[in-house]
């Protein structure tokens, strides 16, 4: 269970430089076509800070044709997560924990962000059964099935409203859409990160669908991912997943179409469809490959929302595929 006293550090006294806990916020305004990401990784024990703020307007595999980029890897570490500001201009405060968060940022070249994220729901605790079925008991097997592994050693995701203003090179937009937060603690090593995918769809305030999965990128598309936690929160009230199907294309990292059919633990069944509409690379972790892209969700039924398909990868799964391909065309060739 999330209690309030979870926004704040969980570094254990005996953890090192690996250990690290995140803050994630995104939002969108599909009628712009814009997507917005706003990411910290805490490394206490160092102690340093890194943060991302991402604006994508348009889709691609190249990160040089997104629309504003502030990635910034060694900063001092705050005290407190709960209320912090950071020398890049961004501020975040848990003004109602852990529901209820405020987030100013002022960047460069005319550029702010100026919103409050109000939680729909309770804060889903994947490792906690009463929300997820797919919870384990153990602390390896909640490793094993939370996606990040031991990175998601604790780990919530939070449907909310955000509601505010951005200003992109001098231009006001407003900021008004239901999408995720998440919360992360646990050891995340830079390097050999599991390849996974994160991502949610949105339709009104009262019914969005989240989900975390499993990714081999070795395996075919209608077989490559499986689910590791999610809900459908309907009403102010998450029903963990019990399954889900995933179909996914991409270009290089950038994820393009998506067909996915969940079923809550109410026995539920929900299918729908994806296009991107923006999105490409995001560098977050410089030993991984990481693609995120605006999606508008069409459901069986009709109905359309929005919300944010992500993947990572590690540098190391691939160079290791493209090192085995290598060898085998090199002997191929001597041979």
């Amino acid at each position: 269970m999330i209690t309030a006293r979870d926004v704040e550090y969980h570094h254990p006294k005996d953890a090192d430089h690996t250990y690290a806990e995140t803050n994630w916020f995104c939002f969108n305004i599909p009628e712009e076509r814009l997507l917005v990401i706003i990411y910290t990784v805490s490394r206490k024990g160092v102690p340093a800070i890194s943060s991302d703020v991402a604006i994508y307007g348009a889709l691609s595999d190249n990160r040089a044709e997104s629309l504003y980029f502030d990635s910034q890897q060694m900063l001092p570490a705050p005290e407190k997560l709960s209320k912090y500001t950071l020398p890049t201009g961004l501020s975040i405060e848990a003004v109602n924990p852990p529901r209820d968060y405020r987030v100013d940022y002022v960047g460069y070249d005319g550029t702010e962000l100026h919103f409050d994220f109000t939680g729909l729901m309770d804060p889903f605790d994947i490792h906690d059964p009463d929300h997820s079925p797919k919870a384990a008991r153990g602390i390896a097997e909640q490793h094993a099935g939370a996606g990040m592994g031991s990175g998601y050693g604790g780990h919530f995701d939070l449907t909310g409203h955000y509601f505010g203003t951005m200003k992109l090179r001098g231009k006001e937009y407003r900021i008004d859409c239901v999408e995720t937060m998440d919360h992360s603690w646990g050891s995340r090593p830079e390097i050999h990160v599991p390849s996974m995918g994160w991502s949610h769809a949105h339709w009104t305030k009262d019914f969005a669908i989240k989900w975390i999965n499993h990714w081999d990128p070795e395996k075919p598309l209608d077989v490559s991912q499986t689910l590791a936690h999610g809900y459908v929160m309907e009403d102010g009230v998450a029903y963990g997943l019990i399954d889900a199907k995933f179909y996914t294309n991409r270009m290089g990292a950038t994820i393009t179409s998506m067909e996915v059919e969940v079923t809550d633990k109410r026995g539920k069944q929900f299918c729908f469809v994806g296009t991107a509409q923006v999105g490409g690379p995001w560098i977050c972790y410089m030993s991984a490959l990481v693609g995120a892209s605006l999606m508008r969700w069409q459901l069986d039924d009709g109905r359309v929302g929005y919300g944010l398909a992500s993947e990572i990868t590690s540098m190391q799964t691939l160079t290791r595929r493209n090192g085995r391909r290598w060898t085998e065309a090199s002997t191929h060739i001597t041979a």
